[in-house]
Formats: C-alpha cells, structure tokens, sequence
C-alpha cells in the first residue's frame, strides 16, 4: 500500500515539472523587442546599408574624370598588401632568389636586382639575412589618374645582414646589429588590364 502511494507522489511531481517546463519554455521562447542587447560582442547579423563591407576587393568600372577616381583605392588594405610584397621582395633578393623575385617586380626593376644578385655568385660573396619587421609604412605619392597607375610608400624596417667574401670574411654588415633601414618604392599597376598586379617599379632611401 505504501509502495502504491510513493508511485502515486512520483507520477505527480513528475507531471508538475512537466508543466512547469512547459511554462518555462512559452516564456523564454518568447520575445518583446525589449531584451538586453549584450555590448560586449560584435553582432554578426546586423547589417548596416551605409558601410556595407565586401568580403573580396572589387575595383569598379568608374569614370576617371571624376572627383570621386580614387574612390575605390582603399588605403588600409593597399599598404597590408604593400607591406607583405616588401618583406617577400627583400627577403627573395638578398637569399638570391630571382624566380620568386619576377611575379612582384616589373622587368627593368627585375633586370636591375638580378645584376646585383649574378655579381654577388660571381665573386663568391655568401647573404646571410634575417627580416625583423617593418616599423612603419606609409603612402607619400598616389596618382590613380594616369595610366599606369603609381603609389609610392615610404618603408622603415629592421633586418639584420651580412655578406661574407669566399673566405668567410665580413665585408659588409653584421650578425649581431640589427639595421633600421629606409626604402621608398613605387607600386605601378595598369588600369586597362584588369588582372594586372601592383609591380615594383621603382625604388630608393
């Protein structure tokens, strides 16, 4: 008999939490519009129709007679490019590395760095590098009318370099100082070819 009443308070407790989730679940399903927005984290499904951002880069057709030709050019992400190219530049030129050096440079630029290169095999002189960082960038010239286009940016970076003759002399450099280098290099890109590249056209310090 008392087993019968224990099952009797079992089955309605359990039907009392049944609608007690019931309950719990009409009003929490339900919303307001007055709820907390939480601050603290971004919120990835508004969207805002006055700055809409592209998940790829796109270079529309736009008249470059206009005051808004340059429109298009996004500063930010020109030198996050400008600032990669650099590194693979120096980096590939002095370990000497022509084939790596040729997507990223125009010819007379490429016929320049691979003098300096072919001279260095011929006298015997080994590179030994290492690219720290760059300090800063920055674009001191931009000019989207003509064609090619040109932007010149001012690089500060650090690296360490040393050269070493064929008897494993210094000649130039050192491996325990890091160098706080200053390159000015200028990025040409022709605007009737679509595909083209930003190349190394020019450089200097």
């Amino acid at each position: 008999m008392n087993e019968a009443f224990q099952y009797l308070d079992i089955l309605i407790l359990a039907v009392l939490a049944g609608l007690v989730l019931l309950r719990l679940r009409s009003v929490l399903g339900r919303r307001t519009g007055n709820e907390k927005t939480d601050t603290s984290s971004f919120n990835y499904e508004a969207t805002n129709t006055e700055s809409k951002v592209e998940s790829s880069i796109k270079i529309p057709p736009v008249d470059r007679n206009t005051s808004s030709e340059d429109s298009w050019f996004d500063s930010k992400d020109f030198l996050n490019g400008a600032n990669k190219a650099y590194e693979l530049i120096v980096t590939n030129f002095e370990n000497g590395n022509k084939k790596a050096l040729a997507p990223f440079l125009e010819k007379s630029v490429l016929s320049n760095f691979s003098e300096v290169i072919d001279q260095r095999q011929q006298d015997n002189h080994t590179i030994e590098f290492s690219f720290i960082g760059i300090e800063s960038s920055e674009i001191v010239h931009k000019d989207l009318k003509n064609d090619p286009m040109e932007v010149t940016v001012r690089f500060i970076s650090e690296m360490i370099t040393c050269i070493r003759n064929n008897k494993e002399e210094i000649i130039s450099g050192s491996m325990n100082q890091v160098q706080k280098i200053t390159d000015v290099w200028t990025f040409t890109k022709n605007k009737k070819v679509k595909s083209d590249n930003w190349l190394l056209s020019a450089t200097s310090d």
